[in-house]
């Protein structure tokens, strides 16, 4: 069905279990919906369940101006926020306890192939069972966010105006993250990734502490430790003050034949001043196996002019140890968006980034491709993104 502003209009599918909700018409969603369809009317009719269809689309032109020693247009996508489908399911079990599941796929807008996250399986990007309830919290089985992005994501002030450009990358290939394009790309964890085979507990918030734990089974016979990971996280909100922390440990079979890994830990703090808000964060980054490490300071604003208008700027200090021959950037990212509807915006973004060290470092901007032909690296994007 399409509204007089040629929009499509969601539709919402009924049966005696549950309900469906469905943002757009189009075969491979229509196919989807049949199949949640199936799934959700077979519960039991005494119970109120739902799976709800949701998802984001994001596009834009990108210019570089130098990689490997030359500039580049580009129309690249999932910038601003990842291109995502998802499912979302629950049925309720009485006394404020349901049961509850999450598949999310990303993809490229572009070439409408799965994104190959966490070897790419349609679902990659997050996938859990689990039952929550209201007076003791959510427990999930599944391939799921560790803490780093749930305690620590709301802190992180140049992805609100940057997006995907503004997580950290930089000169660290020697940091050596195993199966990185980079091998420092998203060092910290905090663009999403998910852990596989891993146990989660979330704790309701109670006078606004909230928190979790995370463990992932490793899988090699004869250890327990070989290739596990594990995240704790801890946040607390009152009025216009946050402030959170986190670590995560994954160990990886490529590294010390699974007894060593990345560790990252790192804390947060958010106060708002009406529409003024104000963010600092800190990150660590080491790999246990040959002691690369990385500290990442940051600070950030973002001003809400009008209901639909909205700016920011932020500074990112990373800084590598020895082991990187003491290589550093400084990243500098604004960015304003402008909302055209509850769901769709329209945005600019700019991102600098500078290098120094021992090594002739040569800037790299996260998801850019190539590096920089040289210490500095600067780009410029205009984009679209549709929630739905």
């Amino acid at each position: 069905m399409i509204s007089r502003n040629n929009r499509p209009v969601p539709r919402r599918v009924a049966c005696a279990g549950g309900r469906i909700e469905r943002a757009a018409a189009s075969p491979r969603l229509a196919w989807l919906a049949l199949c949640c369809i199936g799934v959700v009317c077979s519960l039991p009719a005494r119970a109120a369940s739902g799976v709800t269809l949701w998802g984001a689309v994001d596009a834009g032109v990108t210019y570089v101006n130098n990689q490997v020693g030359g500039h580049s247009y580009a129309m690249d996508n999932g910038i601003a926020m990842p291109n995502l489908f998802g499912m979302r399911g629950v049925e309720e079990l009485g006394g404020g306890n349901r049961a509850v599941f999450e598949l999310i796929d990303q993809f490229n807008l572009g070439t409408g192939t799965t994104f190959p996250t966490n070897g790419g399986g349609i679902f990659g990007r997050n996938a859990y069972v689990g039952l929550q309830s209201d007076r003791y919290g959510k427990l999930t089985f599944g391939e799921q966010y560790d803490f780093m992005i749930d305690s620590l994501l709301r802190f992180d002030n140049s992805i609100s105006i940057a997006g995907l450009y503004g997580f950290r990358q930089g000169p660290f290939a020697g940091l050596g993250i195993p199966g990185n394009v980079s091998g420092s790309a998203n060092f910290d964890r905090m663009s999403g990734t998910a852990i596989s085979n891993s146990v989660k507990y979330v704790t309701p918030t109670v006078a606004g502490f909230s928190g979790g734990a995370l463990y992932s089974f490793g899988g090699v016979p004869g250890s327990l430790a070989r290739g596990d990971g594990n995240s704790v996280g801890l946040n607390y909100a009152a009025g216009p003050l946050a402030v959170g922390a986190a670590y995560t440990y994954q160990r990886y079979a490529a590294l010390d034949r699974g007894y060593a890994g990345i560790r990252n830990f790192g804390a947060g703090v958010d106060y708002k001043l009406e529409r003024l808000a104000i963010d600092f964060l800190y990150t660590n980054t080491r790999n246990t196996a040959n002691g690369a490490a990385i500290n990442v300071l940051q600070v950030g604003a973002r001003y809400q002019l009008t209901p639909a208008f909205s700016f920011g700027g932020a500074y990112q200090l990373m800084k590598g140890n020895a082991t990187l021959a003491e290589d550093q950037a400084h990243q500098l990212s604004a960015g304003a968006r402008y909302a055209l509807s509850k769901s769709t915006v329209a945005y600019l973004e700019v991102v600098y980034q500078k290098v120094s060290g021992d090594d002739d470092p040569k800037a790299w901007i996260m998801a850019v491709p190539k590096a920089s032909g040289n210490d500095r690296q600067l780009l410029t994007r205009i984009g679209i993104l549709h929630r739905f």
